[in-house]
Parts: structure tokens; C-alpha cells; sequence
């Protein structure tokens, strides 16, 4: 009798044959289909190879519980392991291997798709999710190349430049669709009044928020204001409703002191201050550089040259009492 095929596919080559998967499924013209398994298969991917970098410098720190972690276990594949956001606590924390917030950023979201398609469904336009899975693709490849492949020895070694080569020549036909309507919007976002930030649906820096409405140049994408205030708190900033309400802290979202929507996030990024947190509010557009709290109500409140601690309510309040 033939003997048997055998699966076998270490973290290593397990991971990029994903990337493979990826790159199979964003080539040419991909249809709905081929964009949902993109994204799944990225997902995969970004978790396994993450990983991979953990167990090279220690095989416990892959376990949810490291101080539980069993060897036999960990060979076999049986245990439970880390999800993704704690792994890359764990690579700084430990390994020294930083991942940058933005690209963090774009984990986060993809996280979010993915469990958003396995579990719920996913509407979105194409543009925007091919353009985000160029984004965690060049965080990957990087990745890979700075942090993973000098672990690497062996078949190992071997197998992960193979894959690279493959993956290159899909990476460089996908990423041109993006750079090509980048360029093509570009005219509009440096001629734009309003500040442009990144868009919490494609990633790309071509969102652009005022009047009450927001919307990004790049993917076409309109969000409601405080819609668009939450996820990019959740994506940027790790706050979410959810983590606020068990951990008791601030909300993801305030009343902005221009227009008094509900829409104002701080630590935001604009195109144009890119190393400089900021107020900004999702609704009107405008953006904050010295906010503080009323020392009556706790509102937030632009200081202002004077670096008056009181809102106008509460101010003429006190006048009226005097």
C-alpha cells in the first residue's frame, strides 16, 4: 500500500503559506469571495508569524498562562495559546521587539474584520479592505525580514525566503492600485481647508471631517460622526466602550467645545502634525492643542490663551451669582 500523505506545516511555513493564500486572493481583479479569505487568511497570518517571532526567543510566552506552560503540550500543539494583542505586549515586554502603534493600528482593524466576517458578516467597499490588507502586508513583510528571518536557521530559513519571493512579486501589483488613487486624490488633500486624518476604514490618510459630515477621499467611505470618533478610539487608541465600562475608565469619546457634539477623541493624529497628539473632533472638523477640564463641571474646555480653567457656562454662572 503507498504510505499515507502526511500534513505538515511548522509555524514558520505555516504563516507564509497564508501570505501565499493572501497574495492568491488579492491578485488581478479579486471578486467579494477572494477579498473575504484575503482578509481571513491575513488575520491567520499576522497571528501565526507574530507568534513564530514569540516562541524564538521563548516557547512559554505563547501560552495564555506562560507560568502553566508544559512542553509536551506545547509539541503537540494542545494547549491555549495568546491572542494576538498579547503577544505584542509580550514581544515588547520581553522580547524588545516593538511594533509600531500605527501598524498596530492596523492589526487592530484587521482583527476586527476578520471576526466581524467569521462571525457576523462584513459589508465594506473593496478599495477599502484591499487597501488595508497593503497595509498589514508591508507591516508583515517587514516584520518577517527584520525581526523573524535572523531567528531563523535551516529548512526553516529556507522555506521562509522561498515564500518571500512569491510574495514580493503578487506585493508590488496590489500595491499599486493603492499608490495609483493616492496620487490621484492627493491635489484634493493638500488642497483641502480641513484637517486630513487617517480613515478608520481603508488606513489610508484621506479622511476629512466637517459640517457634520466625514468622509475619506481615498475609499469613499461616509461614516456618522461619533461612529467614526469610537472606532478610530478603539483602533488607535485601544478605548472602547466595552474596555471603559469594566475598567472604569474615561470614555472613548467627549463633547467637543466648538459645536458640542459628543465627537471629540483626544490623542489624534493629523496629516499634518503626525508626531502631535490632538483634540479633534469627528463632527465639525476642528482640531485642539490645549485642553483641559472646567474646574466646575469636568467639561472639556480649550484653555486659551488666559489658561481660564471654567466654561462659558459655568463662567456666566458665576457672574450672574455676583
Amino acid at each position: 500500500m503507498p504510505e499515507e500523505q502526511q500534513i505538515r506545516f511548522p509555524p514558520v511555513e505555516n504563516g507564509m503559506d497564508y501570505l501565499i493564500s493572501v497574495m492568491e486572493h488579492l491578485d488581478g481583479d479579486p471578486n467579494p469571495r477572494s477579498l473575504k479569505y484575503a482578509v481571513l487568511h491575513l488575520q491567520a497570518a499576522t497571528e501565526v508569524l507574530l507568534k513564530a517571532r514569540l516562541i524564538a526567543f521563548d516557547w512559554r510566552l505563547a501560552f495564555q498562562k506562560p507560568e502553566e506552560a508544559d512542553r509536551a503540550a506545547f509539541d503537540r500543539g494542545g494547549f491555549q495559546s495568546c491572542d494576538v494583542d498579547t503577544a505584542i505586549k509580550r514581544l515588547r515586554a520581553d522580547a524588545g521587539v516593538a511594533v509600531h502603534p500605527e501598524a498596530k493600528g492596523h492589526i487592530t482593524h484587521l482583527a476586527s474584520q476578520r471576526n466581524r466576517l467569521q462571525h457576523f458578516g462584513l459589508t465594506e467597499p473593496a478599495l477599502a479592505v484591499r487597501s488595508r490588507t497593503v497595509l498589514v502586508l508591508d507591516f508583515l513583510l517587514d516584520f518577517v525580514n527584520q525581526e523573524l528571518r535572523p531567528q531563523l536557521s535551516g529548512g526553516d530559513l529556507t522555506s521562509l525566503d522561498t515564500h518571500m519571493e512569491s510574495v514580493r512579486k503578487i506585493l508590488s501589483r496590489v500595491e499599486a492600485l493603492v499608490t495609483s488613487r493616492m496620487a490621484r486624490i492627493q491635489p484634493q488633500l493638500d488642497s483641502s481647508a480641513r484637517p486630513v486624518i487617517q480613515c478608520v476604514a481603508c488606513g489610508q490618510w484621506a479622511m476629512v471631517a466637517g459640517e457634520g459630515a466625514i468622509t475619506c477621499l481615498f475609499c469613499g467611505v461616509p461614516w456618522e460622526p461619533q461612529q467614526a470618533a469610537e472606532e478610530y478610539a478603539a483602533e488607535h487608541l485601544g478605548d472602547t466602550w466595552f474596555a471603559v465600562v469594566k475598567n472604569g475608565g474615561c470614555p472613548p469619546r467627549y463633547t467637543c467645545p466648538e459645536c458640542d457634539w459628543d465627537a471629540l477623541v483626544q490623542r489624534v493624529r493629523v496629516a499634518a502634525f503626525r508626531d502631535e497628539d490632538l483634540g479633534f473632533c469627528f463632527h465639525c472638523g476642528e482640531v485642539f492643542r490645549n485642553l483641559t477640564r472646567c474646574a466646575k463641571c469636568s467639561t472639556l474646555i480649550e484653555a486659551g490663551a488666559e489658561n481660564l480653567q471654567a466654561c462659558d457656562a459655568c463662567f456666566e454662572y458665576a457672574f450672574a451669582r455676583d
